[in-house]
């Protein structure tokens, strides 16, 4: 079963004398079912209000095409000049972009140069295209291009792919995996494969063009450091019932960077988390969000309460955005999202915070150690690609690479018919507590240290023992959040 990365607080016992503040008479009753829960600790009425009606007027509004950031259907409009494309991805191989291309027709491929090829694929490409695709952009920048042979065409593998989502159900993920030339499929530990592969047979798909391997996407910094940077702790609350009667427990979260919503009347500073760590999932609820944790004795402690979430897009059906983006595509009986994204406006002695930092511990893979002062600095933003690294309150600093794109993962926390579409599956740590961390590729330009940023991480997990993380992708949150300008960049720049 799918899981994401936030956590149970280590601090939800004491939390469980939080309510008792407020009806200490009930301290030692059971809930009755007549009894509601208390509601979650959010923002005051008038105050949301106030930031909608701020929301509400946009000086410009921003429309983002997804046809731009569907990763696979911009591959196919760019491959068509190719015979029998494949598909293609990119490496780096000592400090060096390559790009591999497969085709079913490698004998014809092989004649032609690698700039020919590179014009093949970016001539009738968009500059936006070419910006944000990481393939098309590294051809357009002159990379190595290699070939290899495949049997399936790239197209063929999008509609396979297709009639899988539509007619087999429980899967954890599907994805047109180019690397293996196959639809490769993510079940969950101890499925029957012999079911699903006679499914795939039936619906015509063969048998060496389908990979199935198991998925097991588990659960898996901290301290009070200002100013706020992306990566470090936060937490929210929910109540629920328990023994001794109604109850809070905190979650930990990692936030993910400082953001600003520009054109509006008077620019919103906030920060970007995952849409889980909230009350509601895919709901603008004003969960309130502590960092690095809600105080100890009174939920309604305003120390440590940093802001409220504000921005949460809610789930879609069918194909809102036009024929030209089968990979966000919302299969039959399901309910999707782009990205795990929602946008907080910052509250209190924090409104004036500056965004484009991300906490930068000093060695990989230390779990917590951070000195409060050292950053990354946000120069640019794009989409998960090559190397990265992420950074989250439990995994600490951790780096890996992004090996399969444009996923489409169902099943989320046990939501049955709930699918995120076009993420991001790589090889960096994430575990619980993480969900929300920043995911970035360290480029050291135009100054050491700086970074791109290129998404949320929202979960992790094992595909056939391999531990990955998930991401959410930069440019898709910018669909999900249009019509609103979100920057990310340090001030100087202008993503």
């Amino acid at each position: 079963m799918l899981r994401r990365t936030r956590s149970l607080s280590c601090t939800a016992a004491a939390l469980t004398l939080l309510v008792l503040a407020g009806a200490s008479s009930a301290a030692g009753a059971s809930p009755t079912a007549a009894e509601p829960a208390p509601p979650a600790p959010t923002v005051d009425p008038s105050t949301l209000t106030k930031v909608q009606k701020q929301l509400s007027q946009i000086t410009t509004p921003v429309q983002v095409d997804p046809s731009l950031v569907d990763a696979d259907q911009a591959l196919l409009e760019a491959a068509r000049g190719l015979d029998g494309f494949a598909g293609a991805w990119l490496d780096e191989e000592g400090g060096r972009q390559v790009v591999t291309v497969a085709t079913t027709a490698p004998a014809s491929l092989q004649l032609r140069s690698a700039g020919d090829v590179a014009r093949a694929m970016t001539q009738s490409a968009t500059p936006q295209q070419i910006e944000r695709l990481d393939v098309l952009g590294a051809l357009a920048e002159g990379a190595r291009v290699r070939t290899t042979s495949a049997t399936y065409t790239f197209d063929q593998l999008k509609q396979w792919q297709a009639t899988i989502d539509e007619h087999i159900s429980g899967l954890v993920f599907s994805d047109a995996d180019e690397r293996h030339n196959t639809v490769t499929i993510g079940v969950p530990p101890g499925s029957d494969p012999t079911t699903i592969t006679a499914r795939a047979q039936g619906l015509g798909i063969p048998d060496d063009a389908l990979k199935i391997v198991e998925a097991d996407f588990s659960p898996t910094l901290r301290d009070d450091h200002r100013p706020v940077a992306g990566g470090q702790q936060i937490q929210f609350v929910k109540p629920i019932f328990g023994d001794i009667g109604t109850i809070f427990n905190a979650y930990n979260c990692t936030l993910g960077v400082n953001a600003r919503i520009v054109n509006l009347t008077t620019p919103l500073n906030g920060y970007l988390t995952n849409s889980h760590c909230s009350v509601e999932y895919a709901q603008a609820d004003g969960t309130y969000h502590w960092q690095p944790s809600v105080p100890l004795g009174s939920i309604i402690n305003t120390a440590n309460r940093i802001g409220y979430e504000v921005l949460d897009p809610p789930l879609y059906t069918g194909n809102p955005y036009g024929d030209t983006s089968g990979s966000v595509n919302c299969p039959s009986g399901n309910q999707c999202r782009l990205s795990d994204a929602a946008f907080g406006a910052y509250d209190g002695d924090y409104t004036g915070t500056t965004r484009g930092y991300i906490a930068r511990p000093s060695t990989v893979n230390d779990h917590s150690t951070w000195n409060g002062t050292s950053t990354y600095r946000i120069t640019a933003a794009g989409a998960p690609t090559g190397a990265v690294r992420a950074v989250g309150r439990t995994s600490g600093m951790s780096t890996g690479s992004i090996t399969q794109s444009c996923v489409r993962i169902a099943n989320i926390d046990g939501m049955p018919g709930i699918a995120q579409n076009c993420q991001y599956i790589g090889t960096y740590s994430s575990q619980g507590g993480d969900s929300g961390g920043p995911v970035f590729r360290v480029t050291n330009s135009p100054s050491a240290n700086d970074v791109t940023f290129v998404g949320l991480n929202w979960g992790g997990g094992t595909i056939n023992g391999q531990a990955v993380g998930i991401v959410s992708s930069w440019p898709l949150m910018q669909v999900d959040f249009s019509p609103y300008d979100v920057r990310v960049c340090q001030a100087a720049f202008t993503c």
